[in-house]
């Protein structure tokens, strides 16, 4: 079997993986757009820029498209809009806001409902192919399996799997291009602003996987004794009888409940390291905003950034920590699941094993 993930994941999904990531390219100009309509709603309707010096009507969705000036400068005028008054040009542009918000769900829902299926049938191949595997093991290697371990394996340990197969390539692109929207846009309006802000975002893609670099080791000796749990239940309970016979109840008990004490053990580290990293994550995401409304807020008293400017930045970078944090997440599953998939295929890949053909 392929034993790089990712190989094994592009082989039989390409197809799909190639759709939506088509989809999630087209979604990015409409979510840049989205984020220019506060702006506009500020300065252009709610403040007037747009109606000074006696003017009563502003055009409305005037689309015009330009070329740089290196390659001529022409512009293009795709539609003359509608002249508004100030109130009905206001209602205009909050529609428009709502529109893009509906534009941007059904994009999400989109997007999310064909990872989720793409999963889903990856998943079911991938058992599939795990439990074919088991019938054509050779009968010498047989007798090392244990059935309970084999089937937990099947059942359970793949079931991660399944989740990221759909977030595979899907999730880097469509979050990484929303950060980078957003990035830009808070660029586009002021330099400072995306300074601190890219400043914040490498901080966190710096800090936060080498905090979580320790989660992925005791995951692994969680997932692995687990298995032995399993493997060891399933002994007593087939042997349940000798247990009886020979007076053993006391021993079971006790070896029981020290590899229970040890998954406990295991599993109280995972949650404390993983809760410090998720303090230290909304620590960072929360720094920016009070940078924002201090460094932004000195920019609009003084002039060199309109109230508008200000108050699309800030929408702006609500939707920056979300992405970037899902990314930071999406890298860590990333590594646990490839920790999985490498044990399970270890186990379901003996030597000697019996050729599909027979």
């Amino acid at each position: 079997m392929e034993r790089n993930l990712f190989k094994y994941i592009w082989f039989h999904s390409r197809k799909e993986q190639l759709v939506v990531l088509a989809v999630v390219l087209i979604s990015l100009p409409f979510y840049f757009y989205s984020l220019t309509v506060p702006k506009l709603i500020v300065n252009q309707a709610i403040q007037g820029e747009s109606f000074q010096d006696g003017v009563e009507k502003a055009p409305f969705m005037d689309i015009n498209l330009g070329l740089p000036d290196f390659l001529g400068g022409y512009s293009f005028q795709l539609s003359s809009g509608l002249m508004l008054e100030q109130i009905p040009y206001l209602i205009a542009l909050c529609l428009l806001f709502l529109g893009f918000v509906f534009i941007n769900g059904g994009f999400k829902f989109y997007i999310n409902l064909s990872k989720g299926a793409m999963g889903e049938r990856m998943l079911r191949r991938l058992r599939y192919s795990l439990f074919e595997r088991v019938l054509r093991f050779p009968p010498f290697h047989m007798k090392n399996v244990k059935s309970a371990e084999t089937a937990t394996m099947i059942k359970d340990e793949v079931e991660p799997l399944g989740g990221f197969i759909g977030d595979a390539f899907v999730q880097p692109v469509f979050l990484g291009g929303q950060a980078i929207t957003a990035m830009a846009f808070i660029v586009v309006q002021s330099m400072w602003l995306g300074l601190i802000a890219g400043g914040i975002v490498a901080m966190q893609t710096a800090i936060i996987p080498r905090l979580r670099r320790r989660l992925l080791i005791l995951g692994k000796e969680r997932q692995l004794a687990a298995r032995q749990l399993a493997g060891r239940v399933a002994e007593v309970v087939d042997g349940v009888t000798a247990v009886h016979v020979h007076d053993t109840s006391n021993y079971e008990r006790a070896e029981v409940s020290a590899r229970l004490g040890v998954i406990f053990g295991l599993r109280f580290a995972i949650f404390k390291r993983k809760f410090a990293v998720k303090f230290m994550n909304n620590l960072l995401a929360q720094i920016t905003p009070f940078l924002f409304y201090l460094v932004g807020g000195y920019f609009a008293i003084t002039g060199r950034l309109d109230i508008g400017q200000l108050v699309a930045v800030i929408a702006a970078y609500k939707d920056l920590p979300s992405p970037i944090k899902e990314l930071i997440d999406w890298d860590q599953r990333r590594l646990d699941v490839q920790i999985k998939y490498e044990q399970v295929i270890n186990q379901f890949d003996p030597e000697e094993i019996i050729p599909s053909e027979t």
